[in-house]
């Protein structure tokens, strides 16, 4: 664990420094909270953003982080020192998984979460984020640098950011996002819907085969960044 807690406290001194990625977490709270006064829906407001840091702001920073290093040459330098897969996600994915709960924490309170839907809420936010982290992490390592990891997250994000929040305007949508992860934690947090263990096993499911694509990803490109 040496290797995961030396990457997460490299990762935890450079937060401060990065504006783009700490921006997106302090942005959606101020968006939630401008948008569910203007609607008069704050709880509505806070589910919708919960699954945007899901979504979009964990998928994003996670890859930007890792298109960094691949940049740089940081992953080769891993690689050559031993360090695993897991433990260089696990160790990156720590930290971003840090401002994310802690947006979380805010839209939580927000929305005046409570009870069963708030432990729900938690479960499926925590799965949410780590599929989303896994699957930044290969995006950030296909893409030869910042900019490119950019272009290559845009259209995923609109895939698993937005297009939950629009798969009841369509019913073929809609059964197509089901099978995406943020739908899931986006469903149980608006506590509409009620099959809490198909959520689990879309999420656990989605964690599996992401994990896999990343170690191939970190194997074959990373020695090459």
């Amino acid at each position: 664990m040496a290797a995961v807690r030396a990457i997460f406290n490299k990762q935890m001194n450079d937060l401060p420094k990065n504006y783009t990625g700490m921006g997106l977490f302090i942005l959606w709270p101020v968006m939630a909270f401008v948008m569910g006064l203007s609607m008069d829906e704050v709880e509505a407001s806070s589910a919708m953003f919960i699954g945007m840091i899901v979504g979009r702001g964990t998928l994003m920073s996670i890859a930007n982080n890792i298109a960094e290093d691949n940049e740089y040459k940081g992953l080769r330098f891993l690689v050559m020192a031993g360090v695993k897969p897991w433990q260089y996600l696990l160790g990156l994915a720590s930290t971003v998984m840090v401002a994310s709960a802690a947006s979380i924490a805010v839209l939580v309170f927000m929305g005046g979460f409570s009870g069963d839907v708030l432990i729900r809420l938690i479960i499926v936010s925590t799965l949410g984020i780590i599929a989303s982290s896994i699957l930044g992490g290969t995006v950030g390592i296909f893409a030869k640098n910042v900019q490119q990891s950019t272009a290559i997250s845009a259209p995923l994000m609109l895939i698993f950011g937005l297009s939950p929040m629009f798969a009841g305007a369509n019913e073929t949508l809609g059964r197509i996002v089901e099978f995406l992860f943020p739908y899931q934690v986006l469903m149980v947090v608006l506590n509409s819907y009620t099959d809490f263990v198909r959520a689990l096993i879309v999420l656990a499911v989605s964690i599996v085969v992401l994990l896999a694509l990343f170690a191939v990803a970190y194997k074959t490109k990373g020695l090459r960044g």
